[in-house]
Order: structure tokens, then sequence, then C-alpha cells
């Protein structure tokens, strides 16, 4: 085991400036934090998975172009098995774009195609816990039952 810690006032060379940044916006860390509390231990809570890293694809370079750079904002697994159970897209105003558009419809088709719901939660309405905690139980149900039937 070796830790990486140079001394705070080491400056290591590299060809471009990196430096660290938060994994989540305020706004998705806030609705993570919700999430935790809905949820409780529950099922596990994954940020920004790449989709790549979620599901199985052909062997081939154009499938795994597709989903190589695209994440999605949460994933929500069994505790046991880490088996995906639902996504969560937060759509901002970024969503707009004609780009974003193209994209977000790939991934709906993507989840769709696998059986695995998409939750698409506009961020005007994350104050509406209650619809939420509807809309993530009936995913989570809809995910049991297609998996029930394979």
């Amino acid at each position: 085991m070796k830790l990486i810690a140079p001394d705070p006032d080491m400056r290591v060379a590299m060809p471009y400036e990196y430096t660290a940044k938060p994994l989540l916006t305020p706004t998705e860390a806030k609705f993570h934090s919700c999430l935790m509390q809905i949820t409780g231990e529950r099922c596990r809570i994954q940020i920004k998975p790449r989709l790549a890293d979620v599901f199985e694809h052909e062997k081939t370079n154009g499938a795994f172009q597709m989903i190589s750079q695209k994440h999605i904002d949460f994933l929500i697994c069994r505790n046991d098995d880490w088996l995906p159970m639902l996504g969560i897209e937060l759509d901002d105003p970024s969503h707009d774009r004609a780009e974003a558009r193209k994209r977000d419809m790939f991934v709906n088709m993507l989840f769709a195609s696998t059986g695995v719901p998409l939750l698409r939660l506009p961020v005007q309405e994350l104050d509406q816990l209650e619809r939420l905690v509807e809309e993530l139980t009936k995913a989570w149900n809809h995910r049991w039952k297609t998996l029930e039937r394979v």
C-alpha cells in the first residue's frame, strides 16, 4: 500500500492544468441528500455512473462508443447484487439545447430497451417530495415485474 500525497508546497509538472472539483452541483447534492433520506439503506445510490459501466453491449466499437462518454445523474441499484433498478436524470435548462435533446432521446431509448426505468425529473419539481416518492416506488416496482418475467 502506498499513499500518493506529495508535500502541499510541491508542484508536479503536468502537460495540462487540473484541479479537483465537487462531484455534484449544489442542486445534485441537495437531491442526493433527499434520495438518501427517502431510501434509507434499502438500496445503493450511484452518482454519475458511466453508461458503459451500467449496460452490457455488443463487443463492437460502435456499441461501446455510443455509451462510453455518457453518464446519468443517479442510478439506484439493489443492495445485494448491485443490479440497476432505475436511473434518474435531473433536467435543468441545459437539456433544452438541440444537442442535449438528441443525447436525452438516445438515453431514453437505451433505458427502455434494457427494461430499466428512467425517471426524468425537471429541477423545478425537486421540492415535490410526495410525488417523487410515488414515482420512485412505481419505477422500482416496474423493474421488479420486468425481472420476474426474465
